[in-house]
């Protein structure tokens, strides 16, 4: 059964249409927060971070249950009367919680693949995926290649070495790329969207566009 404020949350949009100024909602929340730190509630954090204020609430809960806040007045019926005071500050990007404030992965290990091709200059994605293991972020194979794939074709990345097979029994070598210069635009990952797209958060636009075939082509 649905809470009253469940009806009111928003469905997830595609990042190139909940994005604005290359920062996600959550990200304009966290910083109205950090900003003011004391005595906050949801009304003010909607005027300053200009978003709606079901995914303020919905957010506040997750960094009310994951140590983030704390409530320090008693809560009105639908949750907006509560006023917070900042907790925990854990930097500039704000923290990916679920609904139960746990942390959640989603979208660490592509982060973690973009910062590796920066630093490692030319690549495959063995080695990004080593070097992520390393770091405690497991990623699969197949998440890797078609990243770097799809990087590939919307002009980040340079081919520089094809795939080619070692011989009856052997297997094959990896695709092997280099990051083309001048395409680090930030530290946030570009996105494969599910409209067959790149969207980049750090230029807050979509970079690359998949051609749609029909039919009668």
């Amino acid at each position: 059964m649905k809470t009253p404020l469940q009806h009111l949350l928003p469905k997830r949009l595609p990042a190139q249409l909940e994005q604005r100024g290359g920062k996600s909602k959550r990200q304009r929340i966290w910083e109205a927060i950090r900003a003011r730190q004391q005595d906050l509630s949801a009304a003010e954090l909607a005027r300053a971070s200009g978003v709606d204020s079901a995914t303020i609430v919905s957010y506040l809960r997750a960094l009310e249950k994951g140590g983030y806040l704390h409530a320090h007045s008693p809560a009105s019926g639908n949750g907006n009367g509560k006023r917070y005071r900042l907790m925990r500050d854990n930097g500039v990007e704000a923290p990916r919680l679920n609904k139960s404030g746990q942390p959640v992965s989603q979208g660490s290990g592509n982060e973690t693949l973009w910062r590796t091709m920066r630093i490692l200059g030319q690549f495959n994605s063995r080695e990004l995926i080593q070097h992520a293991a390393s770091a405690g972020i497991h990623i699969a194979d197949d998440s890797a290649n078609i990243y770097l794939r799809t990087l590939y074709r919307a002009g980040y990345l340079q081919l520089l070495e094809a795939s080619r097979p070692l011989g009856v029994g052997k297997g094959k070598t990896l695709n092997r790329y280099r990051l083309l210069p001048g395409k680090y635009s930030g530290p946030r990952p570009p996105m494969i969207q599910r409209s067959k797209c790149v969207y980049d958060p750090n230029l807050a636009r979509v970079v690359w566009q998949e051609d749609i075939r029909h039919d009668d082509d």
